[in-house]
């Protein structure tokens, strides 16, 4: 991977090598807009990974309207430079540069955040249909000048450069774009006025903050927004990249998308294959003369290395990458790509983020962690005796950790393959592929830490016993739910979980009870394969997939409206006979009768609490994980059970 590790320019700025992790937002800053501890240590771990620039998640640059998150990064309060300069400091130990990203949401604030008030550059209704406060030309000057002393105060804290966020439907982006910019001064109406704020702060920071002082635009080249039809089209925005590229810009980090578009153009779920969308980042690379930086969805070091040679980009992006592997440019420098633990495009990061408040990775149970699990695990198994029940994720996680500790561990797994849940979200459709490389990952772990494994081999309380363990590690002994409802066993009754395995294949008329994950995932699987005619989902709930991260809702919804699949929310299944299904309608205790060939549960799963309490009656030390534990079916909840388990486990305590 000879371009990969070529070292590069933008502007003065010279970079080891041609990756650059891109800004996300991870929710670790400070009350106040410092960095903490934790997200120091985020930082450093991914530097001392090998990356050649990091660029940091948002900066706000006005407290007044331009809060986006409760806790974000914020330069223009001088108590905040000292952690800065020691966050730059951190980076910079490693060889990496670091760039903070100047951001202001404008619409898609939220108004709780920011005393009420949402400001753009016309009265256009948001996603949420809420009319921001157009800004006035007195605000678009304040506005200016707090971005241009935002980026004043970075280079005080010895960052590299900024980089202006003008991409994915915030503020900046609002002006660029006719859908969101009526305006009729000179900051809107032609292509050249609604470029002109983000170029008179491109140019006011190199006035104040030097012109060898990188500045990076990070734009939507173009919006996938069919709901709006004046936003920018991939013409449009080639031609905002020369307009930049005119102004002084160092780079452009070239995006897509706005937060209308709901399949996900600008934060890609599973359905996204690497590079989709390569040919617009090449369209920009066409036009412009300075780098050009790309994100394309980037998993593996092999496909950023064609990206390279095909000349679509100067610099390759890797976000989520650095997310679920900190040590992504390592592994790869050092010919160890097969052992990245690759983003599975799952967005529990997206949905940890607006749940709790902060980014957690499934792939990665240490992100955001690193502070906390800074020091290596301690080596003291000394070769003693762990058993691990369940070669699923978690349990192929306890087992490679436990081995690298120096305990002698024997993995149980009852079917004859390591992957579990892994290998079952990995079948249903062909660009799932990314949970089956997390399997083969995590199973190459296992064999690299010397763990036995046992495959087809259903563990008993006696097998286990026999070798006298330390410790067991119960990562298995989920049970799909079954209703005690009239007809359950009978003979067109199965289960999703074999369906997707391929130990039952289904025809004809199919009803889905149960519209989780699972449940519509099986739905699109079976509906490619052409044997069923008619397929039906019945939830008790009110909405089809609930609970799903939204843009996986749309893409899976969108598969399912191509098959003409009929959906009954707000109905429980009464019982079922040879003839199909009867429901009953929550809201009102109607009763709805489907003809059904199949019906297939994917209610969710339930620990089988009587194994469980087996294992804990003969040994001293049993731990229960993932599937087996409080959260089934939930794999980021399962890699982080386990890895938490292992690394803490004193067998002496």
């Amino acid at each position: 991977m000879e371009k990969l590790f070529a070292k590069g320019n933008i502007g003065k700025m010279r970079l080891k090598n041609r990756v650059y992790m891109t800004a996300m937002t991870t929710g670790f800053a400070g009350k106040n807009g410092q960095p903490t501890d934790q997200l120091l240590s985020y930082y450093e771990e991914r530097a001392k990974g090998g990356v050649g620039l990091i660029v940091t998640e948002i900066f706000k640059v006005n407290t007044v309207h331009g809060n986006a998150l409760g806790n974000q990064l914020y330069a223009l309060d001088p108590n905040n430079l000292p952690a800065l300069a020691q966050m730059t400091a951190r980076i910079h130990r490693y060889g990496t540069k670091m760039v903070a990203q100047l951001h202001h949401g404008g619409s898609t604030n939220n108004p709780d955040l920011n005393g009420g008030r949402l400001v753009g550059p016309s009265a256009i209704p948001n996603i949420s249909g809420i009319v921001p406060e157009e800004l006035t030309l007195e605000e678009i000057a304040e506005l200016k000048q707090q971005f241009i002393m935002s980026a004043a105060m970075c280079k005080a804290a010895d960052f590299d450069g900024v980089q202006l966020h003008c991409a994915h439907g915030y503020l900046l982006c609002e002006f660029l774009s006719a859908s969101a910019n009526q305006r009729d001064d000179q900051y809107g109406g032609s292509l050249e006025n609604r470029c002109r704020l983000p170029i008179e702060i491109l140019q006011g920071i190199k006035a104040v903050c030097g012109p060898d002082f990188p500045v990076l635009i990070r734009f939507s080249v173009q919006e996938y927004d069919p709901g709006h039809p004046n936003s920018i089209s991939l013409e449009e925005g080639v031609e905002i990249a020369k307009a930049f590229e005119a102004a002084g810009a160092d780079a452009i980090d070239v995006s897509c998308g706005n937060y209308f578009t709901m399949y996900g153009e600008n934060m890609e779920t599973y359905h996204y294959e690497q590079g989709w969308r390569k040919d617009a980042t090449k369209a920009v690379k066409d036009a412009v003369s300075i780098p050009v930086m790309g994100m394309n969805n980037i998993k593996e070091p092999e496909f950023a290395e064609t990206l390279l040679e095909e000349g679509v980009c100067d610099f390759v992006g890797v976000g989520r990458g650095h997310i679920a592997d900190p040590q992504w440019v390592r592994k790869a420098y050092t010919g160890r790509s097969a052992e990245i633990r690759k983003c599975m495009g799952c967005m529990y990061c997206f949905e940890s983020l607006l749940s709790i408040g902060y980014a957690r990775c499934a792939a990665n149970p240490r992100m955001g962690r690193e502070y906390s699990f800074r020091e290596q695990p301690v080596k003291n198994g000394d070769g003693r005796p762990v058993a691990v029940i369940g070669g699923g994720p978690a349990g192929m996680q306890a087992a490679s950790l436990l081995a690298n500790r120096g305990f002698d561990v024997t993995l149980f797994e009852a079917q004859d393959a390591l992957g579990g849940a892994l290998t079952l979200a990995g079948s249903t459709a062909p660009y799932k592929n990314k949970m089956l490389k997390m399997r083969d990952t995590l199973a190459l772990e296992v064999e690299k830490s010397g763990a036995k494994v046992c495959l087809g081999t259903k563990a008993d309380v006696d097998t286990v016993a026999a070798l006298n363990p330390v410790g067991v590690f119960i990562a298995a002994g989920a049970k799909p739910v079954v209703p005690p409802i009239p007809g359950i066993d009978n003979a067109k009754v199965v289960l999703a979980n074999d369906v997707v395995a391929g130990k039952v294949k289904v025809s004809g008329k199919v009803v889905i009870a149960g519209s989780g994950l699972t449940g519509m995932e099986t739905a699109e699987m079976i509906s490619r394969q052409g044997d069923v005619t008619e397929l039906s989902l019945v939830d008790m709930l009110p909405q089809i997939g609930a609970g799903l991260y939204p843009s996986i809702y749309f893409n899976v919804m969108r598969n399912l409206a191509a098959c003409n699949a009929q959906m009954y929310p707000g109905h429980a299944v009464k019982c079922i006979d040879d003839k199909g299904i009867t429901m009953t309608k929550v809201e009102d205790g109607s009763e709805l009768f489907l003809e059904a060939d199949y019906v297939i549960l994917a209610l969710g799963l339930k620990p089988d609490k009587a194994m469980i309490q087996a294992f804990d009656e003969k040994f001293d030390r049993v731990y229960v994980l993932g599937e087996a534990n409080a959260a089934p079916g939930r794999i980021g909840i399962s890699i982080s059970d386990a890895y938490i388990a292992a690394y803490c486990f004193d067998p002496e305590a």
